[in-house]
This record gives structure tokens, sequence and C-alpha cells, in this order.
């Protein structure tokens, strides 16, 4: 086969060969050796050998190896693409945290994309949520190397996330170097749920500015990760989803592997460039998340908003010409959000240690229907409003990155305190900070922060 007598001539150590499976089998596995410092790729290949199919270089998550993805590549094979399935983090021995995927610098993506293209076969890379910036980062170290680029048509990113890291909450996120340094054909899958939506558009104009020629479609109605939602032991046609996921997770996956060939297709046709760009280095750092309530000096004005509660009716953040009373908690959560869910009771009890004239919170939820939420939140048996932020748009507006966010209002509207982690809410500290707040709402209270609860 002609992949496997390439392979054999770069001198890969190829082991697993079953030639007598199915074209859809994961049939062989290979160990691709990289740089002089002893480090090596682990590859499973699945699909058979076309030399006019793509080849995808699909990159595993920060989570590891899931049956969807396992799935999907099947789906493709059977479609007469190939897919090298390459786990960096397992291989590199490095731990799984978002950390680990942020900080890859690309030589390994680099070293595997050199080796697809020697097969001669189209090649396309294709990974989520982090694992896009080794993608991009390998794509562009793999560009320093070569004369032209054709022989890559590109990268299909889904819900991408290429920011620095979680800033302080209603602090606009940056993206990292490499976005403005990235002008190959792209293609982003961003579902209509997902946390970054409503930020698709920022990501576009700076790929684009940066001359990429990128592409993109919502897949509606799923959210981030739908992907890993199955569960089950592998599906490999597909055709059983609707009975191990959600029918729009289930719709979305089946449509996946057109979806990709047809993405890989439209990369290979479009013009690639001549040009590597340089990569602003003061950006390529992640930003240290700071944990607790932050003050925000000088006080920022609230976006005020109305939102339905539970019931279909409006809450406003304040009413136009009515004085706001005491201080209000704006906290955006998501039944899917471990952290969000764990600080609930606390928040609840903290609720009920003042009087609504001196402290209203406003639960917001992020981008779920109302049905859904009322049954998840029955059995806290809360207070306070729960509102719907349906299509997320107040949240965008709020500047909401991470999940759960949370800020603190005065009387005066203006936001005074912000926490993008989930804390104690019932702690001596918090209310000691509420209660200089109600005390003298128009000035800022010279007080620390709540450590964070861990």
């Amino acid at each position: 086969m002609r992949w496997l007598s390439v392979l054999r001539a770069m001198g890969l150590v190829v082991f697993g060969l079953g030639l007598g499976g199915a074209p859809a089998a994961a049939w062989a596995n290979f160990s691709l050796p990289y740089g002089d410092a002893g480090n090596a790729l682990d590859v499973t290949v699945i699909g058979a050998d076309h030399p006019d199919a793509p080849l995808f270089l699909w990159l595993t998550n920060q989570y590891g190896k899931t049956l969807g993805e396992r799935a999907l590549a099947h789906a493709l094979a059977r479609r007469g693409a190939t897919v090298w399935q390459v786990d960096v983090l397992d291989s590199l021995l490095l731990p799984r945290s978002n950390d680990s995927v942020r900080t890859l610098n690309g030589h390994a993506v680099a070293a595997l994309i050199a080796a697809g293209v020697k097969t001669g076969r189209p090649v396309v890379l294709v990974g989520l949520d982090r694992m896009a910036v080794p993608i991009l980062r390998g794509l562009h170290h793999w560009q320093r190397s070569v004369p032209q680029t054709t022989a890559v048509a590109g990268a299909i990113l889904l819900f991408p996330n290429l920011y620095r890291g979680t800033p302080v909450a209603g602090i606009p996120p940056q993206f990292l170097g490499i976005v403005s340094a990235t002008n190959m054909p792209l293609m982003i899958l961003e579902p209509e749920r997902g946390v970054n939506r409503n930020r698709l558009s920022s990501l576009l104009d700076q790929l684009q500015a940066a001359g990429s020629p990128t592409y993109a479609r919502v897949i509606p109605d799923v959210r981030d990760y739908f992907p890993l939602h199955l569960h089950q032991p592998e599906n490999e046609s597909l055709a059983a989803l609707p009975s191990l996921m959600k029918p729009a997770e289930a719709e979305a996956m089946q449509a996946l592997p057109a979806e990709l060939l047809q993405a890989a297709s439209l990369l290979a046709k479009t013009p690639h460039p001549t040009t590597v760009l340089p990569i602003d280095e003061a950006l390529e750092k992640p930003l240290q998340q700071q944990f607790g309530l932050i003050a925000h000096e000088p006080p920022t004005p609230a976006s005020n908003f109305d939102l339905p509660d539970l019931a279909g009716n409006l809450v406003r953040l304040r009413t136009p010409g009515a004085p706001m009373a005491g201080v209000t908690l704006v906290n955006f959560w998501a039944s899917w959000c471990p952290h969000c869910i764990e600080e609930i009771p606390s928040m609840k009890a903290l609720a009920a240690h003042y009087p609504p004239n001196q402290l209203r919170v406003l639960s917001i939820n992020f981008k779920e229907s109302p049905a859904a939420v009322s049954a998840f939140i029955q059995p806290f048996g809360l207070d306070f409003p729960v509102l719907i932020d349906r299509d997320g748009a107040v949240a965008k507006q709020w500047g909401v990155f991470a999940f759960p966010s949370s800020f603190l209002v005065d009387a005066q509207g203006r936001v005074r305190y912000s926490v993008n982690a989930s804390i104690d809410w019932d702690s001596p500290k918090v209310r000691a900070l509420i209660d200089q707040l109600l005390a003298a709402p128009s000035t800022p209270p010279a007080v620390s922060s709540p450590a964070p609860n861990h």
C-alpha cells in the first residue's frame, strides 16, 4: 500500500497491521520520531489507501481519546479518507490540562504535518477546543520550512479556543499571538449554543486581517463538546446515534463526516499564502487566572438588561428613572458547568442572610431552554429569580468568558467586584464586603478579595 511504503521509506516503525479487516478498522499504527530529544508521536491509522482522498490529521483533545472522535474517524474512512489520530499529550507524557495544550509549541504538529505531506495525500488538520492552538502553531512552524504550502489544504477547527486564558470577569479576552500570524486556510465549525459563538465574528476578523481565507459554519442547536457526548460502545456506523445522544447532537454528528470532507475540498481549492507572518511573542504568553472577587477600579457602569424568568415575566437589572436598592449580585451559569452548581447552595444562603432591599440575586442561565432549567433547579428550592439568556447576548454584553461569572453591582448601577470562578458566597469575607457596599455605596471600599474556594 502506497502510504505504508512511504512510511517505511521515512524510517518509521509500523506495527499492528491488519490487512484483512474492513476498511473502516483501525488497522495500522506507527511511531513518528521527531526532534533531537528522543520524542515520538504514537499514531493510530484508520482507513485504507485512497490516493486522491484527504488524509486527516486528527489531534486528540485535552480530555483524551473519546468514542465520538473514533466514530467520526471510522465514518470518514468509510467515505474513502484516511485518519491519523494522535494524542500529543499522551505521546509526550504531559499532564491532561488546559495549560499543557495552550503551551505546546507546535513542533510535534509540524513533524506530523511533514510526515503526512510525504504520503502525497491532501493533508487536513482537525482539532477541537484548545487543540486549535498547537494546530495553528504547527502549521506556522511547518510553513517556515517549505517553499510553498499547497500540500496542506488547511485546518478544520471545531469550537476553537484561541484565547490567552481567562481574564477578569467583564474584561474582554485576548487572542494568542498565533491568531494574527495565521494565514493558512481554515474552516471553523461553531456550535450555536457554544460559549464562544458570540465571539466568532471577532475571531474571523482577526484571522482574515492576517490574510487567512477563513470560512465558518454555525452548527444549529448544539453546544461545545457535542462530539464527546457519545458514551456508549463505539458506534461505527453512526446510524444508531439518535438512541444514544440528544436528537440535535445526533443529527450534528451524523452530518459531520460529510461536512468535514466538503470542508477539506473547499480548503484545498482556496488560495494559499506565499509568506510567513511574524508572531507577537508577547501575546503568546498565557494569562494567569485571578481568583476571588476582584475590585473594578474605577467602578464600571453595569449594562442594563431585561430577561424573562422561568414564568416568562421580564426582569430588569434597573428600571429607568427608578433608583436601585442595595447591592445586586448578577450570576451567569449553566447546568453543564460543575462549578456553577457547586456554588448554588452558598449563594442561596447568602441571599437568605439579607432582606430583599439590601441584596438582590439575579441568576442568569446561559443558552438553555426554560423547561430544562426549570427541571434542573427544582431540587435547589431557590428563592431568587432565574433568568434565561437564550442567545447569550447579555452574557456577551457583560463580558462573560468563563462559567460561572458573577458581578456585584452597587446602588448606582456600577460593577464594583467580579469573579470568574465559583466561591463560597456565604462566607464572612463576602458578607463583610457587601456590608461595606451597603454602608458606603458611592465609595469603593478598600477590602482584600476573598480567597478562592478550591
